[in-house]
């Protein structure tokens, strides 16, 4: 052994270590990692493939589906009109929590009452005047206290449904009494952000979404979306609701769900029949100010697949940098063995990623890319970086007594 590896120059040695490094990080990311991103993009289409039946056996729970509403009176009602519109044999009321100052969201409920006759449409409000208590967990509180059917589904003003099964689908894993826990999709809508970098958001976005429905997939769920979520009443007060967070601005959807969720409890629905777009005014505003304030809210818990994804990306660099290397070195010392291999298995991990990733998205109705995966891959980690430093910095943003 020590005869064969003096026959090799520093140079060489050098450029073949590069390459085993290469062949490592291209065998994790074409399996491990590929097999994770895949099987999110399966079960949407699998789901999504499940005929429909709006009257299943046994029949689905009364639910009350609980609507925390700000300023936007229009998307109300348009949200509004979407849900009574729903194809669902069981009973259905929604609950509307006005938690901002606009009085045209009381008017388009009162509206729809009377002009449209809806008995089970409610209205409540938070009470003015707040201080050192969040006033989304306020809201959705005295949502669920308000409701009077054992399942509660909760969506926001800016939820938009495009499908008339979303109340049947997300409410079937109820009919088994060991589900108190229901998983939906939600992702804003890709056509809302035409700003500079919307290619790469809606990657983050999508990216985001593969991490924690993977996990909620493989039974061990750590966050679901405030747009599009689901749980037992009962399971909310068994739990103290948001108690140990009301102090924080977020984490009604992962601190609240890490808490609520144990092994069988819970469900994932992720056809697409039943997945949420919200829109925001200004995409890149609001992600600029969301992604410091969720990896604040969530450094505490329990992450495995956010590890498991971490570990990815660093295996996407070491791919990058030593495949580079490896093709560098091999073209100066002429050895085209191991330039032709790395460059080959740089091109296929990048096909390949490239391709699951594009099928993952359209699954997802994010926004397609071609060969900017990886790329979008290796930014991750830096931009990441970037929003972690400025949670630290800005700790005292995301409490409430600090207003």
């Amino acid at each position: 052994m020590t005869d064969l590896l003096l026959t090799f120059s520093p140079l060489e040695l050098i450029a073949w270590t590069l390459g085993a490094l290469t062949l490592i990080a291209s065998l994790w990311l074409l399996t491990a990692y590929r097999a994770r991103v895949a099987g999110v993009g399966a079960a949407i289409r699998r789901q999504t493939a499940v005929p429909f039946n709006p009257s299943p056996k046994p029949a689905p729970p009364a639910v009350s589906v609980v609507v925390v509403a700000g300023d936007h009176a229009e998307a109300l009602q348009a949200l509004l009109e979407k849900v009574f519109s729903q194809e669902f044999a069981g009973e259905m009321e929604v609950v509307v929590v006005n938690d901002g100052k606009n009085d045209d969201i009381k008017d388009v409920v009162t509206r729809l009452q009377h002009t449209s006759r809806r008995p089970n449409l409610f209205i409540t409000f938070t009470p003015p005047g707040l201080r050192n208590v969040s006033h989304r967990k306020l809201a959705l509180t005295l949502g669920v206290k308000a409701a009077h059917h054992p399942v509660v589904l909760v969506l926001t003003e800016e939820s938009r449904l495009y499908s008339t099964q979303w109340l049947t689908r997300m409410a079937e894993p109820f009919a088994d009494p060991a589900t108190e826990v229901v998983i939906g999709t939600a992702l804003p809508g890709y056509k809302f952000d035409r700003g500079l970098g919307k290619r790469y958001r809606s990657f983050t976005h999508g990216h985001d979404a593969v991490c924690w429905l993977s996990a909620a997939l493989r039974g061990k769920p750590w966050r679901a979306h405030r747009a599009n979520m689901a749980f037992r009443r009962q399971a909310f007060f068994d739990a103290g609701g948001f108690n140990g967070a009301l102090n924080l601005r977020e984490g009604d959807d992962d601190i609240f769900i890490s808490k609520i969720v144990r092994p069988g409890n819970s469900a994932v629905v992720c056809a697409a029949q039943a997945a949420v777009r919200y829109a925001h005014p200004d995409s890149r505003h609001q992600f600029r100010e969301e992604r410091p304030c969720r990896m604040f809210t969530s450094r505490g818990l329990g992450r495995p697949a956010a590890r498991f994804f971490g570990f990815s990306s660093a295996m996407a660099w070491m791919l990058v940098l030593s495949a580079a290397g490896s093709i560098a070195l091999g073209a100066w010392i002429h050895d085209w063995i191991i330039l032709s291999a790395s460059a080959l298995l740089l091109l296929l991990t990048w096909v390949v990623m490239s391709l699951t990733w594009r099928s993952t998205l359209k699954a997802l109705r994010c926004r397609r890319t071609a060969f900017g995966v990886l790329p979008m891959m290796l930014m991750r980690p830096l931009t990441n970086t970037f929003h972690r430093m400025r949670s630290r910095r800005n700790r005292t943003d995301y409490y409430t007594w600090a207003s």
